[in-house]
């Protein structure tokens, strides 16, 4: 059984309850009785599934009397971060929309064959923001400046974006 901290599965993203939860994988083994080829077989498969366990919040400790109170730090602002999974022959985006600004991209190729990943805001014709050609297996990142609008992903090597890598990420 594995367990994901603070990580939700792709079925639970965008619950309220993500950030409180350790989130553990489940499996059953489960055996059906099919008729194959005219005969009745056996037929055997594992189900998956994902629990949430509630993470025990921190017992608050008052301070010693007489003791000056720290002032909280300043929260630190969320990393404004994308992951875009490449494999053949598409993308999976993390998630469709992002802030403007200061944007880290992640592609994580997933697949056999390499890829790049080409970023242009529609309506431009300027060169497109790019991450260089990712072997199988690798994780290349970079950052860009990106203000709001509409933008198409899309892998420049041959034949690759004709067989279907392309999408679209919002930017707002």
């Amino acid at each position: 059984m594995a367990a994901r901290t603070n990580a939700t599965p792709l079925a639970l993203s965008g619950t309220a309850a993500a950030a409180e939860c350790t989130w553990e994988r489940h499996s059953k083994r489960v055996v059906k009785r099919a008729k194959r080829h005219g005969k009745l077989r056996k037929v055997v498969r594992r189900k998956h599934w994902w629990t949430c366990a509630p993470v025990a919040a921190a017992p608050v400790m008052a301070p010693p009397p007489g003791a000056t109170p720290t002032p909280e730090p300043e929260p630190e602002p969320e990393a404004n971060r994308l992951s875009a999974r490449a494999a053949e022959f598409y993308w999976v985006l993390s998630r469709p929309k992002v802030k403007a600004g200061e944007l880290t991209v992640e592609l994580n190729n997933q697949g056999e064959d390499p890829h790049n990943l080409n970023l242009r805001r529609e309506g431009d014709e300027g060169e497109p923001l790019q991450i260089p050609e990712t072997d199988s297996g690798a994780l290349s990142a970079a950052s860009f400046d990106l203000p709001a609008g509409k933008y198409r992903l899309w892998c420049s090597l041959p034949e690759h974006e004709g067989q279907g890598m392309a999408t679209t990420l919002q930017v707002e």
